[in-house]
């Protein structure tokens, strides 16, 4: 069984780094903005038919992406606690057990990079941007944890 650091009896809490948090505000209001801007003007102007347009496709594209945007910069976080890790992006949340950490990876994307968690039971894994402000007891679980890249390349 791995044993890891001892982490401070207060849950230790990682939001986003400030450059994503402002990156990810500023797109959401940005398109946020776009959406409700086409339809604000077409009730300005008179037309209320709106919803029969194709342009109004605009708004039923550009809200829900705005949104999540949003929800991404002022929701994520990610909590550190003695036996417990969990990770809350836009729309859900999800946490595991350190002692059922089978070990990480570190997936790379064309948007971004996340650290992986993958579960003993192999059920699900937990992945975590690498954009959050971490500290060094995170970097000691993740020093603790086995690396899958390195033990699978052996």
């Amino acid at each position: 069984m791995t044993e890891f650091p001892p982490i401070a009896h207060e849950p230790r809490v990682y939001r986003l780094k400030w450059w994503a948090q402002a990156w990810y505000l500023a797109l959401g209001l940005f398109v946020l903005g776009i959406g409700t801007a086409h339809v604000a003007a077409r009730i300005m102007g008179g037309d209320r038919s709106f919803l029969l347009d194709w342009d109004s496709i605009l708004f039923f594209v550009f809200f829900p992406a705005g949104y999540y945007s949003l929800a991404l910069a002022l929701r994520s976080r990610v909590v550190l606690d003695e036996t417990t890790i969990s990770v809350r992006g836009a729309i859900r949340e999800k946490s595991a057990n350190l002692c059922d950490i089978k070990g990480y990876r570190i997936a790379e994307t064309k948007n971004a990079s996340y650290w992986r968690l993958e579960l003993k039971d192999k059920s699900s894994n937990i992945s975590i941007m690498r954009s959050f402000d971490v500290d060094d007891d995170f970097r000691a679980l993740l020093s603790n944890l086995r690396n899958l890249e390195v033990s699978e390349d052996i």
